[in-house]
Parts: C-alpha cells; sequence; structure tokens
C-alpha cells in the first residue's frame, strides 16, 4: 500500500485548454487553434478592472464549456472536463474551482491517474471527488450502482485494488480511511491476499491497517476474523480482537479451526500467539485417511461376540 494514495492529490496539479469561456453573463467562443492563448487575451480585454478576476484554471482545464463567476470567485467546468500530461490524467462530467474555500469538486465519471517514470500507475473512480487544496484533505464518493475504486498497477508484481463507499484522506498526514463494504486485493508471500472490513484506515507513513467491523484476512489458505485486525508493519506484528476471532485453515500439517480472544503473531504469520479462551481442532492427513468404516465394522462385530 506504500505510496497507493499519493494518485489523489493529482486532480490538482492541471494543466490543459478549455473550449469555451462565459464571464458572468458574456458567452466567449475560443477558437480551436491557440485556444489558452485566445481565452486569456480575451478575457484580459473584457475585464475592467485586473484585480477583480484572480488567476484561473480554465486556460488548462479542457472543457466543452467554462463558465468564470467573478464575484463568487467561482470557475465552472461542463462537459468532458479532461486534462492528460502524461503523466497526471483527470477526467469528469462537471467541476467547481471556488477559491474562497480553496476547494476543487469534480463529478460524474471521475477518473484520477497518475503514471510514474518505473511504468507503475495509481488510479482511482468515483462518483464525486472533493479537495481543499490548502488542508491537503479530501474525499472521494460512491453512486448508488458503482463503489469507489482504486488501483495500483507495477509491472514487477500483481496489481493492488481496493474498492469502498467512500474514502476519505489527509495527503499530509498521509491517513486514508475507507468505509461501506470494504474489499481489497493485495500481494503477499503466501499468494494473492484479499482483506475485507466495514471499514479500514491506512496510515501510510507508519505502515498501519486497521479494519474494523466484519473484518476478514484471508491469503486462499488461512482465514482470520474478527470485529478488529490490525497489521502494523513498524512494529513487526499483527493482531486481531473482538466477537472472539476465528482463525482457521490449511496447513502442510492439516487442517484446522481455532477461536480465541485475541490472535496475535509477527507480520509475516510465521508465529501465532493465542490468548484468552481458546478452544478448536485440528486434523492431520494421516487421520484423514484412515478407513473408518472397517474400523466401525470391527467394534461391531466385537460388540456381537459378546
Amino acid at each position: 500500500m506504500k505510496r497507493f494514495f499519493l494518485l489523489f492529490s493529482i486532480a490538482f496539479l492541471l494543466t490543459g485548454c478549455t473550449k469555451s469561456v462565459q464571464l458572468d453573463d458574456s458567452q466567449i467562443q475560443t477558437p480551436v487553434v491557440n485556444r489558452a492563448k485566445q481565452a486569456k487575451k480575451i478575457l484580459q480585454a473584457k475585464k475592467t478592472n485586473a484585480k477583480e478576476l484572480p488567476s484561473v484554471l480554465g486556460g488548462i482545464i479542457q472543457s466543452d464549456s467554462w463558465i468564470i463567476h467573478r464575484d463568487k470567485q467561482q470557475e465552472e467546468f461542463s462537459g468532458h472536463v479532461f486534462y492528460d500530461n502524461g503523466t497526471y490524467t483527470f477526467k469528469a462530467d462537471y467541476a467547481l474551482s471556488e477559491r474562497t474555500l480553496n476547494r476543487f469538486t469534480a463529478t460524474g465519471n471521475v477518473y484520477l491517474k497518475q503514471q510514474d517514470q518505473k511504468g507503475s500507475s495509481y488510479e482511482a473512480y468515483a462518483h464525486k471527488a472533493i479537495f481543499n487544496y490548502k488542508t491537503q484533505q479530501g474525499s472521494l464518493t460512491a453512486n448508488k450502482t458503482a463503489p469507489v475504486r482504486l488501483i495500483y498497477t507495477d509491472p514487477l508484481q500483481p496489481t493492488v485494488k481496493a474498492t469502498a463507499q467512500k474514502v476519505t484522506f489527509d495527503l499530509e498526514q498521509q491517513i486514508f480511511t475507507l468505509e461501506g463494504n470494504v474489499k481489497m486485493e493485495r500481494p503477499s508471500p503466501e499468494g494473492m491476499q484479499t482483506l475485507s472490513a466495514n471499514k479500514m484506515i491506512i496510515r501510510q507513513t507508519e505502515n498501519y491497517i486497521q479494519l474494523e467491523g466484519n473484518a476478514v484476512l484471508s491469503d486462499g489458505l488461512r482465514f482470520l476474523e474478527a470485529e478488529t485486525i490490525v497489521y502494523d508493519g513498524t512494529h513487526n506484528q499483527s493482531y486481531a480482537y473482538g466477537s472472539r476471532p476465528l482463525l482457521k485453515g490449511t496447513t502442510e500439517q492439516g487442517t484446522f479451526a481455532i477461536i480465541a480472544d485475541r490472535v496475535s503473531s509477527d507480520a509475516e504469520g510465521n508465529q501465532i500467539s493465542l490468548d484468552g479462551k481458546v478452544q478448536g481442532w485440528f486434523v492431520s492427513p494421516e487421520v484423514n485417511q484412515v478407513d473408518f468404516s472397517k474400523f466401525n465394522q470391527g467394534l461391531s462385530y466385537g460388540t456381537t461376540q459378546q
């Protein structure tokens, strides 16, 4: 998950162009060639006082229409809102810049992408995105038909994917919270690992992940279910508690299912500790291979002889 959520800042480093401009009630159509330069020249001619209108984004964001609300210090972009410089990509149906609130909002088929020089990419799909460029805080929200999707692609390892109904983030503190039917797939030494919960908190600088509410962690062979599951990479430990954590699965020694008050281990899962009231069972392959039908027949025969 390291650097996975850095893409949320990309929508606010925008450069591009626009198709049409509306300044208050005056509609201005800009030519296709050198649209950015022409838009700026026309705006300069239209303004009665250059200081009344702050620097604008319209010359650097492409859209079907661009409306400037001078008194409110707002800019609206509608229809095919788009920007792409090869490293950062941003798309939406509608976007609003509010300078007095230091806020940028995008709605409708929002797409964000950051591509790095090594070939890795960070992507986000959402219905709505909000970012405060002063506090470095924001959110991504889903609609009724599709969740927020987060994707990290690395040519050297399996893709990491996550979905949720809402994602809030603080880029300065590097804290990200996923809420509502949260699911994540990420690679691990044992194979692809899946995580699910009602809520997931990620503290990126601390290499820390916390799953809350109906938390499940699985690598395909082992399953851990609890109310809360914590992965603490900084301190090389993981632990689960609440609702009597259940650990079950299959190893080379056999199959097992264990319930305890608390389950903890090192980050790699090599050393596992069970605390509190521990209950469970373990079955080895040798026991599974026993022919119990013959065993029962022997018992029956012996009883008859008596």
